[in-house]
């Protein structure tokens, strides 16, 4: 009697699925981002954010070089969103920006606490904020005079005395009121709305160079 022959081996002899790797440098990044938002930069140490990642400072500079360069990614991490338009649909834009705002507390915190410490003497992050007011000073003083009509546009780009223009004005003065609103909202979220806010200063600044010139 033939003896019956065994059964095939029905477990999968494929190789087991690679565990998912998990990015240290968008670890060590978005961990910066939180320390710095609470802290601010000069508080702050690579062996703070080290320790939270479980890593050694050596770690944390393989991937940013310095503290500096550390400083620098995480403020382009903010900065990266969609490009805003060009002319008048911008403005439409910064509202809809000042909404997104109050829907990431940490980002906005971040954005508040390292624009005003950048002020300070020698602080790292100074020219980029400088450079960043510049370009939208600019941009949102073309927003504002290609949104008004061409009767006033003339006027209202025309540079004073001291080399600004109204629009130019106008346009420090929507930085101003964004910046100053953040830091309201982190305060006391549920006293203001800064999208509502945003788009009433700038329908008024619109509405004030329309009926000059």
């Amino acid at each position: 009697m033939s003896e019956t022959p065994p059964a095939p081996d029905t477990r999968s002899t494929a190789p087991p699925a690679p565990r998912r790797r998990v990015n240290r440098r968008d670890r060590i990044l978005r961990t910066a981002a939180e320390v710095f938002a609470t802290q601010g930069f000069h508080n702050t140490s690579l062996a703070d954010i080290a320790a939270m990642l479980d890593i050694t400072p050596a770690g944390v500079l393989h991937h940013f070089g310095s503290k500096t360069g550390l400083l620098t990614a995480v403020l382009e991490l903010r900065d990266d969103t969609e490009p805003a338009p060009e002319g008048g649909p911008m403005l439409d834009h910064l509202v809809t920006t000042a909404e997104r705002n109050s829907e990431r507390p940490g980002t906005t915190q971040l954005y508040a606490v390292l624009s005003a410490e950048s002020a300070t003497e020698n602080h790292p992050a100074q020219d980029w904020f400088r450079d960043r007011y510049t370009i939208l000073r600019r941009d949102i003083e073309d927003a504002i005079l290609d949104r008004l009509d061409p009767e006033h546009r003339g006027a209202a780009g025309a540079p004073g005395p001291d080399g600004r223009s109204p629009a130019g004005a106008a346009a420090a003065a929507v930085i101003a009121v964004m910046d100053g609103l953040q830091v309201q909202w982190l305060l006391d979220p549920e006293a203001v709305d800064m999208a509502e806010v945003t788009g009433l200063v700038i329908d008024a600044l619109v509405a004030r160079l329309s009926q000059e010139g």
